[in-house]
This record gives C-alpha cells, sequence and structure tokens, in this order.
C-alpha cells in the first residue's frame, strides 16, 4: 500500500474524459425528458377521447355510445386530456432547446400541472358523484370491467401522468440556473451576482 504527503504545491487538473461525461449525462438526461414528454402527450391523448371513441370497441365506461357529449366526459376526460398533450408538447420542445413562450411557462411548472391533471385523472371520477349530486360514473356489470374502466379510464392514465410530471419536475429542480456571486469586489462595495446557467 502506497501513501503520500499533500503539500499544497500539487496541481489537480481534469482529466479528459469528465465533460465528455458531463456531456453526455446532459444528452441522455434531455432524452429522458424528452420521453417524458411523449409519453404524457400519448397517455393523455387517451385518456381524453376515451369516452368518446371506447364504445367503439365495447369499452364504454358509463355506458353511453360513441361520441356522447357530456358534462363528465368534458371534464374529467377532454380538459385534463388536451391539457395534458400541450404540456407535453411543451416538455418536449424544452426537451430539444426550443424555447416556447419565453420563459412564461417553466418546465417545473409543467410538470406540477402535469401531476395536477394525472390526479384528476385519478379521483375525477371518484368525485363526480359528489361533485355532480348524481350516481357512480362508471357503470359495470362486474368486478373485473370495473377494474378495467378505473385503470383505463382514471386510475391507470393518472399514474402514467403523475410519475411523469414528477420526472420533469425532478429534471427541472436539477437543472435549474445556479447564482455565484463575483468575487473580488473594492472594500464597501457590494459583491455583484452573476447567473450561470446549468447543465
Amino acid at each position: 500500500m502506497t501513501t503520500g504527503t499533500i503539500t499544497g504545491n500539487e496541481r489537480f487538473e481534469h482529466s479528459e474524459v469528465e465533460p465528455r461525461d458531463a456531456k453526455t449525462r446532459a444528452e441522455l438526461g434531455r432524452t429522458g425528458l424528452g420521453l417524458a414528454g411523449v409519453v404524457a402527450v400519448l397517455v393523455s391523448a387517451w385518456g381524453g377521447i376515451v369516452p368518446y371513441i371506447g364504445p367503439l370497441f365495447n369499452y364504454s365506461g358509463d355506458g353511453s355510445g360513441s361520441w356522447h357529449w357530456s358534462l363528465a366526459h368534458a371534464v374529467l376526460s377532454l380538459v385534463p386530456g388536451a391539457a395534458g398533450v400541450l404540456l407535453g408538447l411543451f416538455v418536449i420542445a424544452e426537451s430539444r432547446g426550443v424555447t416556447v413562450g419565453k420563459g412564461r411557462l417553466s418546465l417545473a411548472t409543467a410538470g406540477t400541472l402535469l401531476m395536477i391533471c394525472g390526479a384528476w385523472f385519478a379521483i375525477g371520477p371518484l368525485a363526480w358523484p359528489v361533485l355532480a349530486n348524481s350516481g357512480t360514473y362508471f357503470s359495470a356489470p362486474t368486478h373485473l370491467r370495473l377494474l378495467a374502466y378505473e385503470v383505463g379510464y382514471g386510475i391507470g392514465v393518472g399514474l402514467i401522468l403523475v410519475v411523469s410530471g414528477a420526472f420533469v419536475d425532478g429534471w427541472a429542480s436539477r437543472h435549474q440556473p445556479k447564482a455565484t456571486v463575483v468575487t473580488g469586489s473594492t472594500p464597501g462595495e457590494t459583491p455583484t451576482g452573476t447567473v450561470e446557467a446549468g447543465i
């Protein structure tokens, strides 16, 4: 075993591999962000349109026919589905380096809104009888069929959106701009701050 003493005169240099690894990690992170956006778009589109096209292949959660427009379908599926699609497209654009809306909507906000859309998909069908003062939203002859409706219309769609939104939120929190203080100010002056973009 070899031991050594640090004298203070040594120079530590970065190896050539580190910047390449950082760039690869950043590219993989952006790929993951884009994938989360694609998943959000696809799942939101499914959740928004399933009450309208589901009856075409005998998958009607409330027993209505295909393309039946109702307040329940609009509030529980169409609105959160449309919002999820738009937010997913925003995440995809941001992952490709395209600035959308000149910074009005951040990735962290988009991730949080995706989680809210997912939560509404999951709890909306359960809350609808209370909000509309009506019977249950899902009508199914068997417990297995009810589970299929819960997963395909509500909880399954909502869970996937919540996970996608949480990933976007986490990515945004790890890659936000970092504030640093410029040193070397003269006595009596307050130090000025600069902002460095995170990777």
